[in-house]
C-alpha cells in the first residue's frame, strides 16, 4: 500500500498504528511516499519500521500529491496497489475488503464519525454507505483515501496524471479515465477508513474552492464523454438560495455548511476562468 505523506508527521503515527492491526492474511507491504516533507516524517517511518511489515519510505520531492502517489507505486511489488492518506486510519478489515474485490479498481467507504467533532462532521456531506460517490451525477470514483488499482491496469493508464496537484479532482480523475478505457471499478463496502474532515471555516472553504476548481477541469476534459454541469439558471437558483441564507453564518452549527456551498461554488467559477470552460 502507498501512503503520501508531506509534513505528516504529527498526523502519520495514527494511520500507522491502524495498518499494524490489519488482518489481512497474505504478504503486503506500507509504503510512505514522502512528498517533501521538511519535518519528522522520515523519522516517524524509522520509528515504525519494527512493526510493520516492510515498511519503508519513499522520496518524491517535487509538490503533487499525484506524483508522490506515482512514486510510491512504482516501489510497490505486488499486483495489487492500495492507497490511503496520512491523515486518515484504515479499520482492520480495509486491506482485505479490497483485496477481495475483483475489479481493476476499487474504493472504500469514509467513515467521518470516530475522528471528527458533530459540528465538523454537519458541514459535510458524508459519501454514501452503500455505494461509490457520483462525479456531477455521472461515473463513480473511488477516493484516494481508501482505494486499490490492479497493478497491471495502473501501469496501462500510466497512473495518476500528475499535473493534478492536489485540491481535488486528482483521483477522481484517474478513475475516469480507468472506465473510459474499459476497466472496472467497484465498491467494497467493508473497506472502511475513519477519515479525518477539514476544522475550521477558512480550511472548509479553501478546500470546497479546490473542489470546485476541480470540477471546472474535469468538465472541461471529460464532457466530450459525457459529462454534463447544471445550467446558468439552476446555478443561479444556488446562489439566491446562499445569499438568502447567509445569515446562518452566525450560527455555529450551521455555519460550516454553508462555507462549504459558498467555496465550492465560488471555485467552480474561478476553475471556469482558469479552464475556459462555463461550469456555474
Amino acid at each position: 500500500m502507498v501512503i503520501p505523506a508531506r509534513n505528516a508527521a504529527h498526523l502519520l503515527p495514527v494511520q500507522l498504528e491502524a495498518l499494524s492491526h490489519q488482518d489481512f492474511a497474505g504478504e503486503w507491504e506500507v509504503i510512505v511516499a514522502d512528498n517533501g516533507s521538511a519535518d519528522g516524517t522520515a523519522d516517524v517511518v524509522d520509528a515504525w519500521t519494527p512493526r510493520l511489515p516492510h515498511l519503508r519510505r519513499v522520496v518524491h520531492a517535487p509538490p503533487g500529491i499525484n506524483g508522490a502517489r506515482n512514486a510510491g507505486a512504482r516501489a510497490a511489488k505486488g499486483d495489487l496497489i492500495a492507497f490511503c492518506d496520512a491523515d486518515d486510519a484504515a479499520t482492520p478489515g480495509w486491506l482485505t475488503a479490497l483485496h477481495a474485490t475483483d475489479a481493476d479498481i476499487a474504493g472504500g467507504y469514509l467513515d467521518p464519525e470516530p475522528l471528527n467533532s458533530a459540528r465538523t462532521r454537519s458541514s459535510r456531506e458524508a459519501n454514501p454507505p452503500d455505494r461509490l460517490p457520483l462525479i456531477m451525477d455521472w461515473l463513480p470514483y473511488a477516493t484516494g483515501a481508501s482505494m486499490s488499482v490492479r497493478a497491471a491496469a495502473f501501469r496501462a493508464l500510466h497512473g495518476f496524471d500528475e499535473s493534478w496537484s492536489g485540491g481535488g479532482g486528482d483521483d477522481v480523475e484517474l478513475c475516469l479515465r480507468a472506465q473510459l478505457a474499459g476497466h472496472t471499478i467497484a465498491f467494497a463496502p467493508d473497506a472502511v477508513v475513519h477519515y479525518r474532515l477539514r476544522a475550521g471555516l477558512w480550511p472548509l472553504f479553501t478546500q470546497q474552492m479546490g473542489y470546485g476548481r476541480a470540477d471546472a477541469r474535469l468538465y472541461r476534459d471529460f464532457r466530450a464523454h459525457g459529462l454534463t454541469v447544471p445550467g446558468t439558471r439552476e446555478a443561479a437558483r444556488g446562489w439566491l438560495v446562499l445569499l438568502a441564507t447567509a445569515h446562518t453564518l452566525a450560527d455555529r452549527e450551521r455555519a460550516g455548511r454553508w462555507v462549504c456551498e459558498a467555496g465550492w461554488r465560488a471555485g467552480r467559477l474561478r476553475g471556469s476562468v482558469a479552464h475556459r470552460v462555463w461550469c456555474p
